[in-house]
């Protein structure tokens, strides 16, 4: 079992620039690269990050069924965190595939281990976070996309699985590092009405949280 898990992972991580470029280019409608070679060099770069995210989730996690969650996550996050920088945009199939691959793989733990309150939790969780988040939108159309708002479902559902502290830990750290971009951006630029790509540091603070805990 852990061996396939392992070959299962490996397999994904290398796979998965070429496949989020090719779900970028066909969620956006735009080729987030122009060239064969700056295309091959940007999917190798995603690869390249996917593939040391799984490492480094392995480290913290072990061969456990909840490190393909996290390779999951990993894969999604940075094929977001690309599409968010190049074109201002987070698709809503990819973050919908990001929360319903990490919604399908609690699903199956715990059919498989019987971790039906954590399952229920991060369920829980991604229904409620979405549900603030849209409230926030309502509130500041301008300052939050809906990109963002679903994002933050997703993030839920995947940092939920791991629990309250980490559900908690994730958002601020999430939240925190986008208020800090978004100062950093915003002093730049001399200008509070600066926009900027969101998605990476969302999902950055959502990662690292898992890792730090």
């Amino acid at each position: 079992m852990v061996s396939i898990m392992m070959v299962a992972a490996g397999v994904g991580s290398f796979v998965a620039g070429p496949a989020m470029l090719a779900a970028a280019k066909c969620t956006t409608g735009t080729a987030l690269m122009t060239g064969l070679r700056t295309q091959v060099a940007a999917a190798a770069t995603m690869s390249a990050a996917t593939v040391m995210a799984s490492w480094i989730g392995w480290l913290r996690l072990g061969a456990t069924p909840s490190w393909l969650v996290w390779c999951w996550a990993s894969a999604l996050g940075v094929g977001l965190a690309f599409t968010d920088l190049r074109c201002r945009r987070l698709p809503f199939p990819m973050v919908a595939t990001l929360a319903g691959g990490c919604a399908v793989l609690s699903f199956g733990i715990a059919v498989m281990d019987g971790a039906w309150s954590r399952f229920g939790f991060a369920c829980a969780a991604a229904v409620v976070a979405y549900g603030l988040a849209s409230l926030v939108q309502l509130c500041a159309p301008d300052h939050t996309g809906g990109g963002d708002t679903a994002l933050y479902g997703a993030l839920a559902m995947f940092l939920g699985w791991f629990g309250w502290d980490c559900l908690l830990r994730g958002l601020l750290f999430a939240s925190g590092l986008t208020a800090v971009a978004a100062l950093v951006v915003a002093v730049s630029s001399r200008s509070v009405n600066s926009t900027f790509a969101a998605g990476p540091s969302l999902l950055g603070g959502a990662l690292v949280s898992v890792v730090v805990a």
